[in-house]
């Protein structure tokens, strides 16, 4: 009888019983090479845009980087409050619940991208106007900008999704996504870049067909992937305490990233004020701590599913022991990464650069802060412990006291001394302190009262 087929189940991670530490390195390795191909691609997105369009061109989309930051905000902090609340609903097995959570945040989703889409057609010329975009090359600006906004709601469901399948235990699917979405993007950079000369309006195109198609791919594997999300005409609809839930914990996140990056913009001044060398220094400083940071940073967003499960399934003790050992694994990754770091530093620089002056900066630059990557680590992982709950207004806080505290370090250190070097020296000082904070917090803080699947009545909310 067809009523009665067994449903082919997909293969998920389910982290409230067994082993902690293999399972959470297993889960983390396809999101580290997700992670890697992201990287690979930007970088050869760049180098097809100025090598093929022109320096110009560039200079457009960097332009546009502010702008796409707020739009990457919205859909990462959207993503954070469904992949969380997914995890949580997973890890307490109420799958009804579970189906009414990934319903509302695609309905959601799509609201919010179609809002998205009209406001930012409308002000998308006044904010580059706004920014002091050069004329000479606004036109280029406006063509990418005006695209990119367009693939709004594609790119919403691209991160969303990602998350949705990394909170029910599955980390492969969304690399799958990913390197898809990086091979179609380069492929389609070339066509729309050389073979059809449609300039920066060709590589916005490119990048919004290829998270189109990826977003799409995710969203068909949520739903026929065997995960138990059941969806019917009944079910399909917006349930408004799960849409209460997911921006509860989403919109502080996206408030987080957005409160970094204006954060981060400063700090860039200060950095320009030292020069043409220090800036391309500094750049160079970024690019090798992304790369060096990258397993980490796999293995905090493992452990961020890892408590938001446990929590969920009422495990507070196992979360706690995985807790414990991760952040001890997490530490020693940040030591190795900081001698690799400390006595690469050379390597890694001419790596980008053939400029001896750069290169002096950068390795100077780039030992001042290697060995202190041990307490960006570790913050780290306390930051993804307490997003794991649902924790993101805290986290909002703490984040933004942070970020003042760096703007000012880097003020008194750099700016008043007239010395680059402080900028790094800041830098360090500023992980020391939020390392400790969030530490206190961790071991002291409330943050586990904010697990929303406990908010939640278990029979009420239908699937």
């Amino acid at each position: 009888m067809a009523s009665v087929k067994k449903e082919k189940k997909a293969k998920v991670t389910d982290f409230t019983s067994g082993p902690i530490v293999k399972p959470l390195l297993l889960f983390a390795l396809p999101v580290l090479l997700g992670n890697i191909f992201n990287a690979m691609y930007n970088l050869v997105d760049s180098i097809v845009v100025g090598q093929f369009v022109g320096a110009n061109a560039l200079a457009a989309v960097g332009c546009c980087f502010a702008v796409s930051m707020i739009c990457i905000s919205v859909f990462a902090g959207f993503g954070i409050g469904s992949g969380v609340l997914t995890a949580q609903m997973f890890g307490a097995k109420r799958m009804d619940q579970l189906t009414a959570t990934v319903n509302t945040a695609y309905i959601g989703g799509f609201i919010i991208g179609g809002i998205m889409i009209i406001v930012g057609e409308i002000i998308a010329v006044p904010l580059l106007k706004l920014m002091n975009t050069p004329e000479a090359i606004m036109e280029m600006a406006t063509d990418y900008l005006r695209i990119f906004l367009l693939g709004c709601t594609s790119q919403l469901y691209y991160y969303m999704g990602s998350s949705i399948l990394r909170g029910l235990g599955d980390s492969k699917w969304p690399t799958y996504a990913l390197i898809i979405c990086a091979v179609l993007n380069i492929i389609l950079d070339l066509l729309f870049v050389i073979v059809i000369p449609m300039g920066c309006a060709g590589v916005a195109l490119a990048t919004v067909l290829a998270q189109t198609i990826s977003g799409i791919a995710v969203l068909i594997r949520v739903y026929t992937g065997g995960y138990g999300i059941k969806v019917t005409k009944q079910n399909f609809r917006i349930d408004p305490m799960i849409l209460k839930m997911i921006l509860r914990i989403g919109i502080p996140g996206a408030l987080n990233m957005l409160i970094t990056s204006v954060g981060t913009l400063i700090i860039q001044a200060y950095s320009n004020g030292f020069g043409e060398v220090v800036v391309a220094a500094n750049s160079i400083v970024g690019k090798v701590e992304n790369f060096a940071l990258m397993p980490i940073f796999a293995i905090c967003e493992a452990l961020t599913m890892f408590v938001g499960q446990n929590l969920g399934a009422g495990e507070e003790a196992r979360c706690n022991k995985g807790m414990k050992s991760m952040t001890g694994l997490i530490a020693i990754c940040g030591a190795v990464v900081a001698v690799v770091c400390f006595f690469c530093a050379e390597l890694f620089c001419r790596a980008f650069v053939s400029e001896a002056d750069v290169i002096a900066v950068g390795v100077e630059a780039i030992q001042i802060i290697a060995f202190f990557y041990i307490f960006s680590s570790l913050h780290m992982s306390f930051s993804y412990t307490i997003e794991g709950a649902g924790a993101t207004r805290p986290l909002m806080v703490i984040s933004a006291i942070g970020i003042v505290l760096r703007v000012v370090l880097c003020y008194f250190f750099a700016v008043r001394t007239g010395a680059w070097q402080g900028l790094f020296w800041a830098t360090n000082a500023f992980y020391v302190v939020m390392s400790i904070v969030y530490a206190l917090y961790t071991w002291k803080g409330n943050w586990k009262k904010f697990v929303q699947v406990s908010k939640a009545p278990e029979e009420g909310l239908e699937a």
